[in-house]
C-alpha cells in the first residue's frame, strides 16, 4: 500500500512538472522527406511515439504467441483437440464393450493420432475390425499398434493371440502363444490359452509336456488339473487301443502306457482311472505289472472297483494270489468283491467247497453280486440241482424288481 502511494506521488508529480513544461514552451517539430513535410509540436511527437512503441510491443506478443509452437494458443487448441480425441476414445471403449464393432473402430481409429497412448485405440480398434470379420484390418491396426509403441510386443502379442483364438486359427494362435511363453514363462493366462489350444489341436502329447508348467506354477486348482489329464489320458488311450488293434507291440504299448501314468500323477488318485489302467495292462497282455499295480494300490487304500480287477487275473501264481486275497480278508470283512474273487480264486484250484463258501458269503453282503450266478453254476456242476434252480429263480425274482410290468398269459 505504501509502495502504491509512493508511486502515486511520483507520476503525479512528474505529471505536474510535464505540464509546466508543456505550457512554458510547447515546442516546434518539422519533418520534411521526399517532398512531404510534417509539422507538430514536440509533445504531440512524443506522445506519440510512445503510443506507437506500446501498440509494437503488443504486436510484437502476439506474432510470439501466434507463430511458436509451444505457445499458449497452440497448448489451448492442442489440449482442445487432445481432450476430444481422449473422450473419443473413451466412447470408442463403450462402444466396444457394447459390441458396436464398427462404430468402435471408428472412434479408436481416428482417436489414435490425438492420445498419449495409441496402443489402447489400436488394439482395440483391432478387436473391432476382427469381430466384424475384418482380418486383414484387425492385422493392420495391429502392426501399426507394434509401430506406435515398439516396447509393448506382449501386450499386443497377447491381443494377437486372443483374436487368433476367435476366428479359430489356432496353428496361428499356437505360434503367437508359443513367442509369448518364451518373453514371460510364468503367464497364468498364456498357459491357459496354450492348453486351449493343444485340446483344440488335440495334441495331447504337448498337452502333457506342459503339465509339469502347469503344476508348477499353480495355473489350475485340483478338480481342473484332474479333469485335464483324464481327457488327455482317455484321448492317448484310444490312440494306444488303436496300435493294438492294428498289431503293433505289446511291450512297447506297454512301455508307453507306463510313461504317460507316471506323468500323470493326479490320476492315481482316482479309483476309476486306476481301474481302467489295470484294465488296459489286462488287455495288453501284462497280467504281471497289472497284478502288481494292483496289489501296491489296495495296499496303499481299498478300491471295490481294483478287487473286482484283480480276480480278472487268469495266469499262474493262482494260489499266491488267493493268500494275498485272504489276508485282506482280515481288514475288509464286508467287500463283497473280495469274498467273490476269493470264491473264483478257489474254484480255479478247484477247492469247491471253499468257493462255495466264499461264494456265499458275498452273495449275502450283496444280493446283486456275481457270486449268485457263480454259486447257482456250482451248485449245478455238484448236482445239487434243487438248490441251484433256486438260486436261479432268486435270481430272476431280482431281476424282475427292474423289469416293466407287462400282461402275462393265464395257465
Amino acid at each position: 500500500m505504501r509502495k502504491f502511494l509512493f508511486l502515486l506521488v511520483i507520476m503525479m508529480a512528474v505529471g505536474g512538472v510535464l505540464g509546466l513544461l508543456m505550457r512554458q514552451d510547447s515546442g516546434y517539430v518539422l519533418i520534411a522527406y521526399n517532398g512531404v513535410t510534417l509539422e507538430t509540436s514536440l509533445w504531440v511527437l512524443v506522445a506519440a511515439l510512445i503510443v506507437t512503441l506500446f501498440v509494437l510491443s503488443w504486436v510484437k506478443r502476439i506474432l510470439f504467441i501466434t507463430l511458436r509452437p509451444s505457445n499458449s494458443l497452440a497448448k489451448v487448441t492442442g489440449n482442445l483437440a487432445q481432450k476430444r480425441a481422449s473422450k473419443n476414445t473413451i466412447r470408442g471403449m463403450l462402444e466396444l464393450i457394447g459390441g458396436n464393432w464398427n462404430k468402435a473402430e471408428k472412434l479408436l481409429t481416428n482417436s489414435a493420432d490425438r492420445v498419449p497412448y495409441p496402443l489402447i485405440n489400436y488394439i482395440g480398434a483391432a478387436y473391432a475390425a476382427s469381430e466384424q470379420e475384418e482380418h486383414e484390418r484387425s492385422k493392420s491396426l495391429l502392426r501399426n499398434a507394434h509401430q506406435a509403441t515398439p516396447e509393448a510386443e506382449f501386450a499386443i502379442g497377447f491381443a494377437q493371440s486372443q483374436i487368433q483364438m476367435r476366428q479359430k486359427h489356432y496353428e496361428s494362435a499356437l505360434a503367437s502363444l508359443l513367442r509369448l511363453q518364451k518373453l514371460k514363462p510364468k503367464h497364468k493366462q498364456t498357459l491357459k490359452m496354450l492348453v486351449s489350444v493343444y485340446t483344440q489341436l488335440k495334441d495331447w502329447d504337448a498337452l502333457l509336456a506342459l503339465t509339469p508348467t502347469l503344476k508348477k506354477y499353480g495355473i489350475f486348482d485340483n478338480d481342473n488339473m484332474f479333469e485335464l489329464e483324464r481327457n488327455a489320458f482317455l484321448a492317448l488311450l484310444d490312440k494306444m487301443k488303436f496300435r493294438n488293434k492294428m498289431g503293433d507291440n505289446n511291450k512297447e504299448l506297454v512301455h508307453d502306457i507306463e510313461t504317460l501314468w507316471r506323468k500323470l500323477d493326479t490320476l492315481d488318485q482316482d479309483q476309476r482311472m486306476q481301474q481302467l489302467y489295470a484294465q488296459t495292462l489286462i488287455t495288453f497282455g501284462d497280467e504281471a505289472k497289472a497284478e502288481s499295480f494292483i496289489r501296491t494300490s489296495l495296499n496303499k487304500k481299498w478300491s471295490e472297483e481294483l478287487i473286482y480287477e484283480y480276480g480278472q487275473l487268469t495266469e499262474n501264481n493262482t494260489r499266491k494270489r488267493l493268500s494275498q486275497c485272504e489276508s485282506w480278508l482280515k481288514k475288509h470283512t464286508e467287500s463283497a468283491n473280495l469274498y467273490l474273487v476269493c470264491g473264483r480264486l478257489s474254484q480255479s484250484l478247484q477247492l469247491w467247497g471253499k468257493a462255495r463258501d466264499y461264494y456265499e458269503q458275498a452273495f449275502s453282503l450283496d444280493s446283486q453280486n456275481e457270486a449268485m450266478a457263480e454259486l447257482s453254476r456250482l451248485l449245478h456242476a455238484l448236482g445239487e440241482t434243487q438248490a441251484s434252480n433256486e438260486m436261479l429263480m432268486f435270481s430272476l425274482k431280482q431281476a424282475s424288481h427292474h423289469l416293466k410290468e407287462l400282461p402275462l398269459p393265464h395257465h
